[in-house]
Order: structure tokens, then C-alpha cells, then sequence
């Protein structure tokens, strides 16, 4: 098991009443429900902050395509799938 730290943060009644009401639903602690919770938030932002890093690297390396281009990949992506789908 990793090592953990304590940290104190400060919540509004509202969102520490969630936490309370979620952690009893699901049989945790409100501090296991908020780990999750803050692994899951800060993992998905760092994802998506390297993702905007490597589409500004695109950019700058001139590897884009038109809007009209996109637009028409969108518009045959959701074809493809309107055949498929019932």
C-alpha cells in the first residue's frame, strides 16, 4: 500500500454532506471516497494538460487539418456508426 500524507482542505457544508452521504452509500470512509475522488480529478486534468501540450505541438509543427476537413470526418464517424446501430 502506498504511503500516505494527511491534508486538510476546507469543503462547504454542502459538498461535506455529499461526501458523508456517498461514503455511507458505498460502505467507505469519507476520506477513501475523497482519495478516489482526487486520484480520478488530478489523473484525468494532468491527461488532458498533456494532450492540449501535444495539440499545441501539432499546431506548431503545422499538422492540422481545415475545419471543413474535420467536419467531414465528424459527419462520416457518425455515418459509419448510424449504419451500424440499430
Amino acid at each position: 500500500m502506498s504511503k500516505t500524507a494527511t491534508l486538510s482542505l476546507r469543503l462547504t457544508d454542502e459538498l461535506k454532506e455529499k461526501l458523508g452521504q456517498l461514503a455511507r452509500e458505498t460502505d467507505r470512509t469519507p476520506s477513501a471516497v475523497a482519495q478516489q475522488g482526487l486520484t480520478e480529478y488530478v489523473g484525468q486534468r494532468l491527461w488532458m494538460l498533456a494532450e492540449i501540450d501535444k495539440s499545441i505541438e501539432d499546431f506548431k509543427e503545422g499538422r492540422t487539418v481545415s475545419h471543413e476537413e474535420a467536419v467531414a470526418r465528424i459527419r462520416a464517424t457518425i455515418a459509419r456508426h448510424e449504419k451500424v446501430d440499430p
